[in-house]
């Protein structure tokens, strides 16, 4: 950590939003038990303290469960109410789903056309190409609640749209064999505008959060650039700052 000073709260706060993601992508799975505290310490990076902090509060938030003699297991109780922490890549199915609420795709629609210049700039895409564009409408409890644009590398390939309208991440890493390691990413805030206002049942001078962001694969290479509009009624991110 190097000159940065934190207490074991805040680090405590670091691995518990890193163990949460990983349950998210089911790297750990409902009903399974955790690794033991020395070896997942030693995974995570952190000491035993910390794991034990982080572990205590996602016990009290009903997300593990500790069985004495038995190890610590994930509960079936998944994240519900939880606030999508934004040092972690997280997926719009799992915002939702951490909300308690069941996510969908009400509208999909594949377009293949020229890259414009700002696409061309975000994917480091030098000469003229045809892209493929993704436009979402994703729902929660069947209420639309996302808008999102999603701009591909022609290195991805042909697309299908049936297979497009749950994760992205998880259709290119299972159709496209291409995983998704961290993104760059902007967050402003915008307003609806009549377009989105129709697309997400909002007045066009609503505030919308923007996530604006360049998704890279684990060689370095932009893959996706995204444009992410969540209402703010339904969304609030969460972040752990650090002195």
């Amino acid at each position: 950590m190097g000159k940065i000073h934190q207490n074991v709260r805040s680090l405590a706060d670091l691995a518990r939003l890193e163990l949460l993601d990983e349950i998210r992508r089911e790297k750990y799975l409902v009903g399974s038990r955790l690794p033991n505290e020395g070896k997942l310490a030693e995974e995570m990076g952190v000491s035993r303290n910390t794991l034990r902090e982080a572990l205590r509060v996602m016990a009290a938030q009903g997300i593990v469960e500790k069985r004495q003699g038995l190890g610590t297991f994930v509960r079936a109780e998944s994240m519900p109410n939880a606030k999508p922490g934004l040092e972690v890549l997280f997926r719009v199915t799992d915002a939702i789903t951490a909300l308690g609420m069941s996510p969908g795709t009400s509208e999909i629609e594949l377009e293949t056309g020229p890259i414009n210049p700002m696409e061309a700039e975000r994917l480091r895409i030098q000469s003229p190409t045809v892209i493929n564009r993704v436009r979402r409408v994703r729902t929660a409890d069947e209420v639309p609640v996302v808008y999102c644009l999603d701009v591909f590398s022609p290195t991805v390939g042909t697309l299908v749209e049936s297979e497009l309208r749950a994760s992205i991440f998880v259709y290119l890493e299972e159709k496209k064999n291409i995983h998704i390691s961290y993104a760059s990413t902007d967050i402003r805030p915008t307003i609806a505008g009549q377009e989105l206002a129709g697309k997400l049942g909002v007045s066009a001078a609503s505030p919308l959060l923007l996530l604006d962001q360049i998704h890279f694969d684990d060689r370095n290479l932009p893959i996706l650039y995204s444009r992410l509009f969540f209402r703010p009624d339904y969304f609030v991110f969460h972040v752990v700052r650090k002195r």
